[in-house]
Order: C-alpha cells, then sequence, then structure tokens
C-alpha cells in the first residue's frame, strides 16, 4: 500500500511520545545533524499523522532523530526558518507506530562497505577526504583511515568484507600502506594462533623498521630522520608512537653517527683514551668482557680546592 507523501515546513512537526525510538547516541546524532547541513536536504522520508484538531501539523513517529537535527540546524541559521521535510502521512496511529518500528530494525553498513562507499566518493565524485568527513560528520583521520581500509591487500580486505577478519585486526594490517607486505603477513599467519593477533600483526609489518616510539627513532628525531631522506607511513589508526619509520637503515646510521659525535665529544672533554658506543639498550658481554675495572689513586687536594 502507498501512502502521499508532503513537503511540510519543520516547524509544524513534532516528535510524538509514543515514537518507538526512546534512546540515541550523541555522536550518531551530530554525523546525522553534519549530514543534513551538508546536504541541505533530508534525503529518507519521516513518518507521521495529521494532528487532530490542528490544521497542518504532523506528529512523528518515524524520523524523529532527523526531525530533531533539522530543528537544531534552523535553530543554528544553518538552515532557513521555512525548511521543509518529506512526511509520509499515514491514515492512523496504528500503522504509523508499525512502520517506524521496521524502519529503526534497519542493519546497519558494514565496515568493508563503508570502505567502498568513501572510496568510491572520492575516485568517483573527486571528493576530498575533508569533503567526506563533512559530508558524514566524521573527522577527517577517520575517513583516511577508512581509505586506507578500502586499499587493504585484496585477500586482507576480502577476509574482512567476508566476516573473517575483525576491524581491529584489519586495522592492523592497514598500520602500513604496504600492500605487498600485508600480502606476505596475511599468508604467513593464515590458519594459525597468531593470525587475529593485532600485536604479532603489528610486529611482522613493522619488521626492518622502525616505530615512531623506538628509542632509537626517538634517539635520532623525526627532523633529522626525515631531512636525511628518510620515509613515515603515518598509522592511521592509533597515534603518532605507532606510525612506522620505513627506512631502518637510516635511523641505524643517523644513531650510529650521533653517538660517535658524542662519544668523542666525552673523550675530548674527560681525557679518555677510547670511548666505545653501543648502539642498542643493552650492553652486550662481549664488548666488556675484556676491560678491566681501573682503580684510581686519588691526587692531593690543592690549597684552593681544600678551601672550595
Amino acid at each position: 500500500m502507498s501512502y502521499p507523501i508532503l513537503y511540510v515546513p519543520a516547524r509544524n512537526c513534532a516528535v510524538s511520545p509514543l515514537n518507538v525510538r526512546t534512546h540515541s547516541d550523541p555522536d550518531a546524532d551530530a554525523e546525522l545533524e553534519a549530514m543534513i547541513g551538508e546536504a541541505g536536504y533530508v534525503l529518507q522520508n519521516l513518518i507521521g499523522a495529521a494532528e487532530k484538531r490542528k490544521k497542518d501539523r504532523y506528529s512523528i513517529f518515524g524520523g524523529g532523530r532527523r526531525l530533531a537535527r533539522v530543528h537544531a540546524l534552523i535553530e543554528k541559521g544553518v538552515l532557513p526558518q521555512d525548511f521543509e521535510v518529506p512526511v509520509m502521512v499515514m491514515p492512523n496511529l496504528t500503522d504509523a507506530i508499525e512502520l517506524s518500528l521496521a524502519e529503526n530494525q534497519k542493519l546497519p553498513m558494514s565496515a568493508a562497505d563503508e570502505c567502498v562507499a568513501y572510496r568510491s566518493m572520492v575516485d568517483k565524485e573527486g571528493k576530498s577526504p575533508a569533503q567526506v568527513a563533512a559530508r558524514f560528520g566524521k573527522t577527517e583521520r577517520f575517513v583516511l583511515g577508512r581509505l586506507r581500509l578500502a586499499n587493504l591487500a585484496a585477500p586482507v580486505f576480502d577476509a574482512l568484507r567476508a566476516g573473517d577478519l575483525t576491524l581491529e585486526t584489519a586495522s592492523a594490517y592497514g598500520s602500513t600502506s604496504d600492500t605487498a607486505r600485508q600480502e606476505s603477513v596475511f599468508a604467513r599467519l593464515a590458519g594459525t594462533y597468531h593470525a587475529q593477533n593485532v600485536n604479532e600483526i603489528r610486529r611482522l609489518l613493522a619488521t626492518g623498521s622502525y616505530r615512531g616510539s623506538d628509542p632509537k627513532a626517538l634517539f635520532v628525531g623525526r627532523e633529522a630522520y626525515e631531512e636525511a631522506g628518510g620515509r613515515i607511513d603515518s598509522d592511521l589508526f592509533s597515534s603518532t608512537e605507532t606510525e612506522t619509520w620505513l627506512d631502518g637503515d637510516i635511523v641505524d646510521r643517523l644513531a650510529e653517527e650521533q653517538l660517535i659525535a658524542a662519544a668523542e665529544a666525552l673523550r675530548e672533554r674527560d681525557g679518555y683514551g677510547e670511548v666505545r658506543t653501543v648502539v642498542g639498550l643493552q650492553v652486550p658481554y662481549m664488548e666488556i668482557y675484556d676491560l678491566e675495572t681501573v682503580n684510581g689513586e686519588p691526587l692531593s687536594l690543592s690549597d684552593e680546592s681544600v678551601a672550595r
């Protein structure tokens, strides 16, 4: 059965106390408001019924969140005062409530479908990640993360779409943009105990490189590393501390050069015959096994030193 759809001024509509949805999510509401504000219209019909004894007034049983966001946008001046919303007018309250219940039981879009939708907007509509973010009320970093997932190595993305990988696990693969390495690690872990182990996936992906939080990376410094031609692959699903410094050989070289320079300065300052450097958090036994402890003899203090 079809029902008439009327375009009604939003100011003439109010959410019915019989609306089946009684709880909401502030983040989801902000996202919905951003979508309506960016688009300038309400895409999906509201479900309502004409109020008795009030001409051109409608009670809304389905789409109360949309109506509330429209009212908020009108109040903020984003939408005009006479902004109209599409209302599917039901003949009675029973039909309105039943249709509202059916509407609120829709399944949410999967993460894989969301990734593809974002990529389609960027590739086919020429939207920038910032524009996509504004359209859906997300942060630009969130959209960039979903775009990274959309470009996962084919076997990894197929597993995400099929539900064989969780979003958290797929995000671990997305910590690097190197799809060849993603595919290699995915094949290596397939069918093993660590197939869903996020930490192990990240560790294998980072082999031969360094995390931004690694002590050696912190010692070298981001600026010196990039000036030397080092590349950084941002981790869009975590913090800058988990970003990947791809060129581990550059990190190693710079760390060694800095330690050698510091050792030479120490030797010249304090008069040591030799200062050995070890690029690591622990000194290996083989570096010190043949060294002997030198017990110096105390010198007599000068009168000046005694006075001081």
